[in-house]
């Protein structure tokens, strides 16, 4: 039998790369997967890009890439799926170099739980369960930025590519036989929505968990710090850890310290981190004590009630017909922030409407919705 990974082209020119993009347009779909470095900066590093189309694999070197135009051109062709595992931080790599995303986006992890395969399978567990391979993922920490790149890498990368060819048409006949294809493409759009549209830095705080034990004012201090904190990470383009934890953010918020003595009284703020961002803080925290109540942000939700917990039990109670009807993962079909959103609202998430809506969503909300 043929090697395929004997074939497997290199591409480091960008003629080289333009003549690839013709002949992947000619495709029915497109496999891709990227391998990059992200230790030491806020932003993804590209090392490698892999690109599987009708049986044949590429390697394109984003080191020696100048001219992306055709690839980016591919990239929004709605005419063609790009098939990918597990997106969210390709996603990234893809909006740092080329500020888009792949659309229409196929994610073959959300794929096998709306087929039934399970919530959050790796890479490697989906190939076992489709294919019975079992993949090696020997060059998963390697130093993707190293030239030259080992045989070994390449193989590596080269294989991801390889089985998503293969498994993609097995996740999408399985999807159109349960009429469950539709699902695939409209809960991976509001994906790429997402990364093509990310959270504001003002919003970083609300994934702060034990919000609700601060303060309407301490909230809108941890606000205001978080923002500050992402805006000057990517200044800097170094991880957000770096300037200050998300646990010290709130150690902040909470203790509102009013000098820099109080402030060195912080668990885990470094000295350093004090000599050079103390007057920010302390700056920061003054002018957020002079904000009126009227102007502050609404405070965080609380803990769901007794009432609200039995409501809940309900609602996942019927949750767990509706999953055995779909024959889909529990996990991909409710979300516990989601029930917590109705319970509070009464009013269906965004989230809970679509296809979801029939399945789940109207027997939701005849039990906890708005009347």
């Amino acid at each position: 039998m043929t090697d395929p990974l004997a074939s497997c082209l290199y591409i480091d020119s960008d003629d080289v790369l333009h003549d690839s993009c013709a002949i992947w347009a000619q495709a029915e779909f497109l496999a891709i997967d990227t391998e990059f470095i992200r230790t030491d900066t806020f932003y993804p590093i590209a090392g490698l890009l892999q690109v599987g189309a009708a049986g044949h694999l590429y390697l394109i070197d984003p080191l020696n890439i100048s001219d992306w135009s055709a690839f980016t051109d591919l990239l929004r062709r709605q005419d063609i799926p790009k098939v990918i595992h597990s997106c969210s931080e390709d996603l990234e790599v893809f909006q740092v170099l080329f500020q888009c995303v792949p659309q229409p986006l196929l994610d073959t992890q959300i794929g096998a739980a709306l087929a039934g395969l399970g919530f959050g399978l790796s890479y490697q567990k989906l190939i076992m369960e489709c294919l019975g391979i079992h993949v090696e993922k020997g060059e998963t920490r390697s130093d993707w930025l190293r030239r030259p790149l080992s045989e070994s890498q390449c193989t590596y990368a080269a294989l991801d590519v390889l089985y998503l060819q293969k498994v993609y048409p097995l996740l999408k006949q399985r999807l159109e036989e349960k009429g469950a294809l539709d699902w695939w493409l409209e809960d991976c759009a509001v994906i790429t929505a997402q990364a093509e549209n990310p959270a504001l830095p003002q919003d970083y705080y609300l994934r702060i968990k034990s919000l609700w034990k601060l303060n309407q004012r301490q909230q809108y201090v941890l606000q205001q710090l978080c923002a500050w904190r992402e805006i000057e990470a990517k200044e800097r383009n170094i991880p957000r850890g770096r300037v200050i934890k998300d646990p010290v953010c709130f150690d902040i918020a909470r203790l509102l310290p009013g000098d820099l003595n109080q402030l060195s009284r912080v668990k885990e703020l470094s000295p350093g981190s004090i000599r050079r961002y103390g007057d920010v803080i302390l700056a920061l925290i003054s002018s957020a004590r002079s904000v009126a109540d009227d102007d502050l942000p609404a405070p965080a939700p609380k803990p769901l009630t007794p009432a609200q917990t039995q409501l809940m039990k309900q609602m996942k109670a019927l949750g767990e017909v509706a999953v055995v009807a779909a024959d889909i993962a529990p996990e991909v079909l409710l979300k516990k922030r989601d029930l917590e959103e109705l319970i509070r609202t009464g009013v269906l998430p965004p989230s809970l409407c679509g296809w979801r809506k029939p399945i789940i969503g109207d027997a939701l909300l005849s039990l906890g919705g708005k009347k």
